[in-house]
C-alpha cells in the first residue's frame, strides 16, 4: 500500500514537471504553517532574501517531539528550478544533543492556465530524512496538496485541501494523514 501512494506522489510530480515553463521558486517572501489533529501537531517556517533562505519546523506526536531547522544558499538550475543546499541542525526527544547534518532541496513553481503547480523534493542526511510535496492551485484559492515522507523514525503520506482567505497570505487547511489515519486542521501564511 506504501508503494502505492509513492507512485501517486512520483507521477503527481513527473505530470507538474511537463505542465509548462520551469519558474525558479525564488522570491523574497515567508512561509509559515501549522496543521493539529488529535495526536500531532506540526509547525513550519521558511524564509527567503536573495539567494538565502532558512527553514525551521516542530512536530509533536504521541510520545515526542522533533525539531529541526537548516540554512541554505540558493541556486536557480535553468529548466528545472531552485537547488538549495546547506547545513542542518536536529533534535528529538529521544536524542539528548543536536546534530548536525546537510540539507538538499529542489524546488518548482509552474504557472498554468488553470492557476499554478509547486513541486518539492528534499533530503536531510539527520536521520536520513525525506519529503515530497505536489501542490495545485487554481485562481479562485482553492488547492489540493499531495506529500510524502519519512525518515529512520517515521513515514507519513498526506492528502490535503486549503483556501485561500480573501486576496492575503491566508489560507485554511484541512487534510489525512494516511498512515497515522488522522484527520488535522491547520492554516498557511505565504508571502512567496
Amino acid at each position: 500500500m506504501r508503494r502505492v501512494y509513492g507512485l501517486g506522489i512520483a507521477v503527481a510530480t513527473g505530470v507538474a514537471l511537463s505542465l509548462g515553463h520551469a519558474h525558479e521558486a525564488r522570491a523574497d517572501g515567508v512561509f509559515f504553517q501549522v496543521d493539529a489533529a488529535q495526536n500531532t501537531s506540526d509547525t513550519v517556517f521558511s524564509m527567503t532574501r536573495g539567494k538565502v533562505s532558512f527553514g525551521a519546523n516542530f512536530s509533536d506526536y504521541e510520545g515526542g517531539w522533533s525539531t529541526g531547522a537548516s540554512l541554505s544558499r540558493d541556486f536557480v538550475v535553468d529548466g528545472i528550478g531552485t537547488l538549495k543546499i546547506g547545513p542542518s541542525v536536529g533534535k528529538t526527544l529521544s536524542e539528548g544533543n543536536w546534530r548536525l547534518g546537510a540539507k538538499v532541496a529542489v524546488e518548482r513553481y509552474t504557472p498554468t492556465a488553470f492557476g499554478h503547480v509547486f513541486v518539492l523534493a528534499q533530503y536531510n542526511t539527520i536521520g536520513q530524512d525525506w519529503f515530497a510535496l505536489f501542490q495545485a492551485g487554481n485562481k479562485s484559492g482553492f488547492g489540493l496538496e499531495l506529500s510524502a515522507g519519512g525518515s529512520d523514525t517515521y513515514s507519513e503520506r498526506t492528502v490535503a485541501f486549503s483556501k485561500k482567505i480573501g486576496d492575503g497570505p491566508v489560507a485554511i487547511r484541512a487534510g489525512y494523514h494516511v498512515f497515522a489515519e488522522e484527520a488535522f486542521l491547520g492554516f498557511t501564511i505565504n508571502t512567496f
